[in-house]
């Protein structure tokens, strides 16, 4: 059974998933919430925000990756002050960004089908403001690696949320630390994992591997079968994956 908590950052209240404790903190991707982790957080345990504007967290104005990553890092200060950080797609944007400004609330990384640039093709973000249906079927068909209850769901929530999912896309679009990696400005020096799906077109496994050849002490897992949406396409590969992290992440520190 999951369990909803409220923290206040700034006079706006955050909503929060809690399955077993455990110093794992998710973030989601665009357009989604919380629930995106649900599978993980009933298997695993940890912590999982609804961003601003999305879920049962209030509204508040966002202009880039940044103004995210400060919620999430005054998010988990007030839960557990240190964790792994979960993120996928926007949300592995924003967990990059949460290592860069608060370093100290970082345990280690986990990046989940995302990129150090994520660019977003034209035809989806113009497409939901003109199209949204045929934009958010453009977006499940490379995100999903077939079609199913799940990818109807999803369909359904990105129906619902084309304002906020047109929002996120568009600072995805904005975000691009690639340069940043290549000329070893960005050093991460926590324990990394790095997950994609091997048929993920919306951030392909070479965007991992990217990852993997600048974050010097990073594992790289490509799961067979799934795309874009991994954690809820292969939750139990997935979540073995991450498992196995968790467990390296505290015998180092023990060390």
């Amino acid at each position: 059974m999951l369990e909803r908590l409220f923290v206040e950052v700034d006079g706006i209240r955050i909503s929060i998933l809690k399955g077993k404790e455990r110093d794992v903190f998710y973030v989601h991707s665009s357009g989604s919430d919380a629930l995106q982790w649900e599978k993980q957080l009933e298997e695993v345990g940890g912590y999982a925000i609804d961003l601003p504007n999305h879920g049962k967290s209030e509204k508040v104005e966002v202009k880039s990756v940044d103004d995210y990553a400060y919620y999430v890092g005054e998010a988990v200060k007030k839960t557990m002050k240190k964790a792994v950080l979960v993120g996928h797609s926007l949300g592995g944007a924003v967990v990059q960004k949460v290592y860069l400004n608060n370093p100290e609330v970082c345990k280690g990384l986990v990046l989940v089908g995302t990129g150090a640039r994520l660019r977003v093709l034209p035809d989806i973000l113009e497409g939901l403001k003109k199209n949204p249906e045929k934009a958010v079927e453009l977006i499940l068909e490379m995100g999903f690696a077939e079609k199913g209850e799940e990818y109807e769901k999803k369909k359904r929530e990105f129906l619902e949320r084309t304002e906020v999912l047109h929002l996120d896309l568009s600072l995805c679009d904005k975000f691009d630390l690639l340069e940043d990696y290549k000329n070893g400005k960005i050093k991460i020096n926590v324990p990394t994992l790095i997950v994609v799906g091997e048929k993920d077109r919306l951030t392909p496994v070479k965007y991992a591997e990217f990852f993997h050849k600048h974050i010097p002490n990073s594992k790289l897992v490509v799961i067979k079968g799934a795309s874009h949406m991994v954690m809820i396409e292969k939750p139990e590969e997935f979540n073995k994956a991450l498992e196995e992290f968790l467990k390296e992440v505290s015998r180092e520190k023990r060390r």
